[in-house]
């Protein structure tokens, strides 16, 4: 039987309250977050309820074993059929879905025929595409999943230093398997080495069949390390061309589409706050997990932008949809709505500094309504507010709980 780390706990809670919704359960996310153990941990859980393990049918379409018997979307379905127990409802476990060529037409026919709860893992966007969107509409949920959020790594490596393990989780961010090696830093970077190397390999070059393999990598890695930075298609495409790598936007627009889909980075558009409108220019992209930025080398003084993706990484995990704030000439990080209630949202490393204070506050300060406003950073936590602003430490907030 599979352990239940406490740090998954709130992916298991969400699935056990949609158990038996009629509807389809999507769990999306980047290749080695750990899909495939909460699929495990979902599994022991349904058991341990007293559901038999005969009415669990449980396929992982990543193996060999399975790339050899299933090829399409009919063989798909024959298999979970065969393996169900008649006359009872069955609950099936569909592990990287996306691998089997038209897998949605297996989803429709399972859902509409057998007596299943359907729950299904992808590592790619494609239950976001509009195929999905037709064919499926109003039949399924998604539950993204990202790697560990600081308070998990905190709770699967059993840490109680708050600080060291905070400057380990910006240097090696949160998959659980490098996790697991926090006392074996070596081999922490070749395993993290290898799951980025997947990601773009497997999950983006081999998927979508890129040519230009090289600009695809440069593009990821000049992303990656300019992370929360504002850019464009064409402020990038003109970037890579000046360094010598000809390319030109359509293709970048083509290329930052495929690493989204495959969760590879984070899109944040920019919203007029005063204007109420989204802006169609500009915005900036945050990478899936913070180590990263320092597996390919990132600026030594870029700090200030690891905390800013560990923060949008958070708003995100606690339910949030995120723009980039725009006030008259002034930008604010984050504008994040959640269930029609909002908040503004500044990250800096200090507010120590008088100039670096003014400029961090003087965005929030511009803006005329009354949703909370608070800046997050490495100070230590003050009392009260400033000018109806909280300053928020960051290691306490990622440490409360999220909101439900």
């Amino acid at each position: 039987m599979t352990m239940i780390p406490k740090a998954r706990d709130g992916y298991l809670r969400k699935l056990t309250e949609a158990k038996d919704a009629p509807v389809i359960k999507v769990i999306s996310g980047v290749r080695r977050c750990g899909k495939s153990t909460l699929l495990d941990i979902f599994e022991d859980h349904l058991i341990s309820t007293g559901i038999e393990k005969e009415r669990i049918v449980r396929i992982d379409m990543d193996t060999k074993e399975m790339k050899k018997q299933i090829s399409n979307w009919s063989e798909l379905y024959d298999a979970v059929d065969r393996r169900m127990k008649k006359g009872v409802r069955n609950y099936v476990l569909l592990d990287e879905v996306q691998n089997i060529t038209d897998w949605e037409s297996a989803l429709i026919s399972m859902y509409t025929d057998l007596d299943a709860d359907l729950y299904v893992t992808g590592s790619n966007a494609v239950m976001l595409s509009p195929d999905m969107g037709t064919k499926l509409v109003g039949r399924f949920i998604e539950i993204q999943m990202l790697p560990l959020s600081f308070k998990e790594y905190m709770d699967f490596t059993g840490s109680e230093d708050k600080g060291a393990s905070f400057n380990e989780y910006m240097r090696i961010g949160g998959f659980p398997s490098v996790a697991l090696l926090h006392d074996r830093p070596a081999l922490q970077k070749d395993l993290l080495s290898g799951i980025y190397s997947t990601v773009m390999d497997l999950g983006i070059a081999g998927r979508n069949e890129v040519r230009d393999t090289a600009l695809l990598k440069d593009l990821a890695e000049f992303l990656i390390e300019n992370a929360g930075n504002t850019v464009s298609a064409k402020s990038i495409s003109d970037y890579l061309t000046s360094s010598g790598r000809k390319s030109n936007p359509h293709t970048i627009e083509d290329y930052l589409l495929m690493m989204e889909r495959a969760f590879l980075l984070y899109r944040a558009r920019r919203y007029d706050i005063t204007g109420k409108l989204r802006l169609k220019t500009m915005g900036k992209y945050y990478v899936v997990d913070p180590g990263f930025r320092s597996l390919i080398g990132g600026r030594q003084d870029g700090s200030g932008r690891i905390l800013e993706n560990i923060v949008y990484l958070e708003l995100i995990r606690r339910g949030y949809e995120i723009n980039i704030g725009k006030v008259g000439a002034y930008e604010v990080d984050f504008i994040a709505d959640r269930h029609g209630d909002r908040m503004y949202v500044q990250v800096a490393k200090t507010l120590a500094d008088e100039s670096v204070a003014e400029r961090e506050l003087r965005p929030l300060l511009q803006i005329d309504d009354n949703y909370p406003k608070m800046v997050i950073s490495m100070d230590p936590e003050m009392p009260g507010d400033n000018l109806g602003i909280k300053n928020r430490n960051i290691v306490r907030w990622l440490l409360e709980d999220a909101p439900r």
